[in-house]
């Protein structure tokens, strides 16, 4: 049912079917007041098709069905202001109206008609208002399904038992340029293509045949033949004997993340063959440097020597620190159970914390995490702190009062950070520090982002800064 043009529903909402019926009688008198009182409905009674106009256009009234036991007459009159609002169905219940009458009520939608015997038939009138309205909800709960369908942001598809598609929304056909006529029949297989990974086709093939869910990313190809990334989940529906009756199938246009992370896993490739050129023709020509210098400093005292010396560990460091943000980008696909405080304890050993104290702030358990980054992510943060927080004395770490994953924190009652430098902490060379590589913050939120966490800086309770990792 549709409304006319203008008109809105009178109620926003589909009840379930067996609520309570809200009928809207037109009736001067008690003759059809058998449905007053009567269990499962609820009546406003108005006495004139005039007064119909203004129940209708309450914006808080609900009305399920509008039963007009006046004159005749005024039954199509009645039936315009109701279509003027709302879709509910619409039954005359009269005696002998006129036919020009019932042709014109009967022609419309959502309508009925029933006799008005002078013996009554409440009990009739009763039924035939429930099961007009069971049947107007039903086609509502279906109508708004279908529209939730076609309007989704994805594809989705229904296949039978055959696998040959029943059903494609707007979304589909949308990203795959096919029309649900052109496919309609068809398997979902005429979107693979030369290109598309036979093995992840298979993986397909053996989930359906396990009568299993699946979840995958293949490459498919629209209507014009130009290939796309398809987010493709399916799975199986049963029916009550645990028998496949269909199979329904969500389907994403993921391109461009795909593509992202194509060109990131690129990226970190040449990343690693640059980090390997510096490992190997920067740092042993350092190291052969960096024993000269020393073993003419141990020979003759100079502040230049001393100075070189200096220099040459600070080259030392930032080769280091590029080594490690070069290999902490991967995305860490297997993350293991980690007992944070543990780490923290490897950390705080194995880092540059000079003379700072640590202290633990209550319980920190276990997060998912590559152990060994988790910690360079610590030493990091130690070291961040013994290089840059001037006048510092403790590190505390704890976990957030509502933790996620990761939900950890690790602070200092240092000088704290400017709030508007908080963002740039974080990036390639920067540094306030005159000896600094400007890399170790970094590296903290380069192996964030490889676990899926975020990274950010705020200010402590003590006046420094404080690194939250959730």
């Amino acid at each position: 049912m549709t409304l006319p043009s203008g008109a809105r529903p009178a109620s926003f909402r589909t009840p379930p079917v067996d609520a309570p019926v809200a009928v809207l009688l037109v009736a001067p008198d008690d003759n059809a007041g058998a449905l007053d009182g009567r269990s499962g409905f609820t009546v406003t009674r108005v006495d004139s098709a005039a007064a119909v106009e203004q129940v209708l256009a309450a914006s808080d009234q609900c009305v399920d069905c509008v039963v007009h036991a006046t004159e005749t007459e005024a039954a199509p009159e009645t039936l315009a202001t109701v279509r003027s609002h709302t879709d509910a169905p619409y039954l005359l219940y009269g005696a002998d109206p006129a036919p020009e009458v019932l042709e014109t009520v009967l022609s419309a939608t959502a309508t009925e008609y029933l006799p008005r015997l002078e013996s009554g038939c409440s009990d009739l009138l009763a039924t035939r208002i429930r099961r007009a309205v069971t049947r107007a909800r039903l086609e509502h709960d279906l109508q708004l399904k279908d529209r939730a369908l076609d309007q989704a942001g994805v594809g989705i598809t229904i296949a039978g038992p055959d696998e040959s598609l029943v059903y494609v929304n707007d979304g589909f056909e949308e990203m795959t340029g096919y029309s649900a006529e052109e496919v309609i029949g068809k398997n979902c297989r005429f979107l693979q293509g030369e290109d598309t990974d036979p093995e992840t086709v298979a993986s397909i093939r053996d989930a359906i045949d396990a009568n299993e869910p699946i979840s995958v990313v293949l490459k498919n190809y629209d209507a014009d033949g130009e290939p796309f990334w398809n987010q493709l989940d399916i799975a199986p529906v049963f029916d009550e004997d645990g028998e496949v009756t269909h199979y329904f199938g969500f389907q994403k246009n993921v391109t461009e993340r795909e593509e992202l992370g194509h060109e990131l896993r690129r990226q970190n490739e040449r990343l690693e063959e640059f980090a390997s050129v510096v490992s190997h023709d920067i740092r042993g020509p350092l190291s052969v440097a960096k024993g000269h210098v020393e073993t003419v400093a141990e020979q003759t005292s100079s502040d230049g020597l001393e100075a070189a010396l200096a220099a040459l560990d600070r080259i030392e460091r930032i080769v280091g620190d590029v080594l490690t943000l070069a290999r902490e980008g991967d995305v860490v696909a297997d993350p293991e159970p980690v007992g944070l405080e543990a780490v923290v304890t490897r950390a705080w050993q194995t880092g540059e914390t000079g003379d700072l104290a640590i202290a633990v702030e209550g319980t920190l358990g276990m997060i998912e995490a590559d152990p060994d980054r988790l910690q360079t992510l610590f030493e990091n943060l130690f070291r961040n702190v013994a290089d840059h927080a001037t006048g510092a004395t403790t590190v505390t770490v704890g976990r957030l009062e509502s933790p996620v994953e990761a939900g950890f924190y690790v602070a200092d009652d240092g000088p704290g950070i400017p709030e508007d430098e908080r963002e740039s902490v974080f990036e390639h060379g920067f540094t306030t520090d005159t000896d600094g590589t400007g890399f170790g913050l970094a590296i903290v939120e380069r192996i964030a982002t490889a676990h899926g966490w975020s990274v950010t800086v705020e200010e402590s309770g003590t006046g420094g800064a404080r690194f939250v990792v959730s």
